[in-house]
């Protein structure tokens, strides 16, 4: 365990290392720091508390998983030590023969599925193993398989052919920017500082829609001179990535990096902001970006900046009681905690931590692909649901302040589940910056 700790992955919790961009069958394609993180495990059920799939019935234990694949390096030929003591296998699960695949003498394609890639098992995991990453790399194989949900292989179809995961023509992407005013421009042909890379949500689902154009208006406000990729641009791949599909996430990025080489900047500062997560982590860690002079920032930490600089004026306090949800892909993947909470403390609103809040986040279940994805047939309540009942708990809270369209989606659609629509208000916290600072 104190090698494992000593050798944990240097690079940022946002970047997917590509071993194996086939994906894993066999243990001997996983790393060798992987091989050691399994062996690593103090079986202590961390991860197992932690996890939204778990908590909500769902085939999958990160601590089992783990184990299983421990008790196959044990009983194979692919252990880093070589030996095992006795008594030492954690499970009982027969050993794979040497050439067997892992996804039928192991572990199932259940399992794999269920997660949502949100981090929660690392972060709490006191050696460091990097579950989400072993089960990308388990579901490479699968995809390339083609064992994987029909609704996931549709989603994944779409973003091929149209760019976006509604199956919707590129065109349609940043039509409900045509009536703003002022105008906001198309930075592939004039002059601007910023870009706003909108994602799918923003682009495509009307709630998201309605978020995107508070957070165009206050910007205006601010005098922040940015523009749309509109057709331009596709999905940032984040999750078809995580679900599985390398080769699909590739050519995505190719896509999009040749769009941005088109972007006509001013002189002086060159950024580009997202109001999703998943986009944000992605265009972040996992494109060039910053080798060629492009900072990337979050909707949250650019509200944030402006109200500090005095860009954005606050006109009238909010006197409302909220609570905050921490999006796995801002906080877990990306450590951006305070901002959003400097704004909403900017604001006036009187927040109420969740039990679960920052790093101990609980997810809304929209990860890793899983929102294209039907739900298990052993799953008793969604992980949005459950969330929505802890944000009801808190009692007098009139709003769940979110910082990601696919939250949105999620916990409106959970408030109806759970009983609380129209109890507990869900808004994107660009959405009362609007209301506190409207002109």
């Amino acid at each position: 365990s104190a090698i494992c700790i000593y050798l944990r992955h240097p690079g940022p919790a946002g970047a997917l290392p590509v071993a194996n961009p086939a994906g894993v069958a066999r243990l001997g394609d996983f790393t060798w720091r992987q091989l050691l993180q399994f062996d690593a495990c103090t079986w202590c059920g961390r991860c197992h508390e932690q996890c939204p799939a778990a908590a909500s019935g769902a085939p999958l234990s990160p601590r089992n998983l783990v184990l299983k694949l421990a008790a196959a390096l044990w009983r194979g030929n692919h252990h880093p030590v070589r030996t095992s003591p006795a008594g030492s296998t954690p499970l009982a699960a027969p050993p794979p023969a040497e050439g067997d695949s892992l996804h039928t003498a192991v572990v199932s394609s259940a399992e794999l599925w269920a997660c949502s890639t949100c981090r929660a098992c690392e972060e709490v995991c006191p050696v460091f193993i990097e579950q989400p990453r072993a089960i990308v790399d388990l579901r490479r194989h699968l995809v390339g398989q083609g064992q994987l949900d029909p609704t996931l292989q549709n989603a994944f179809t779409h973003l091929d052919r149209y760019g976006n995961s509604f199956g919707k023509s590129e065109r349609l992407r940043g039509r409900w920017a045509a009536g703003a005013q002022p105008r906001i421009k198309d930075a592939r042909k004039e002059p601007v500082d910023a870009v706003w890379f909108l994602g799918d949500y923003a682009g495509y689902d009307p709630r998201a829609q309605a978020s995107a154009q508070a957070t165009a208006q206050v910007l205006q406000w601010a005098g922040l001179d940015f523009g749309l990729l509109f057709e331009g641009e596709r999905n940032a791949g984040n999750d078809a990535r995580r679900a599985g599909e390398e080769g699909l996430f590739e050519v995505l990025r190719e896509k999009n990096l040749e769009t941005l080489t088109r972007v006509k900047w001013k002189n002086g500062q060159r950024l580009v902001f997202t109001t999703d997560p998943h986009s944000y982590n992605t265009l972040r860690h996992e494109y060039p970006l910053a080798a060629q002079g492009v900072q990337v920032k979050h909707h949250t930490e650019l509200l944030d900046e402006l109200l500090q600089q005095g860009r954005l004026a606050v006109r009238r306090q909010l006197p409302a009681r909220v609570t905050y949800h921490d999006p796995c892909y801002l906080g877990r993947y990306s450590g951006v905690y305070d901002p959003p909470r400097r704004v909403l403390a900017a604001l006036g609103a009187s927040v109420i931590e969740l039990p679960r809040n920052r790093g101990r986040s609980f997810c809304c279940g929209a990860g890793g692909g899983r929102i294209w994805m039907e739900d298990a047939p052993q799953q008793q309540e969604r992980p949005a649901v459950l969330r929505i009942r802890e944000a009801a708990a808190l009692g007098d809270v009139s709003t769940l302040v979110v910082a990601c369209p696919k939250d949105l989606a999620m916990f409106q659609d959970a408030a109806k589940t759970a009983g609380q629509e129209g109890k507990i208000v869900i808004q994107d916290i660009a959405e009362l910056v609007r209301d506190a600072a409207a002109q």
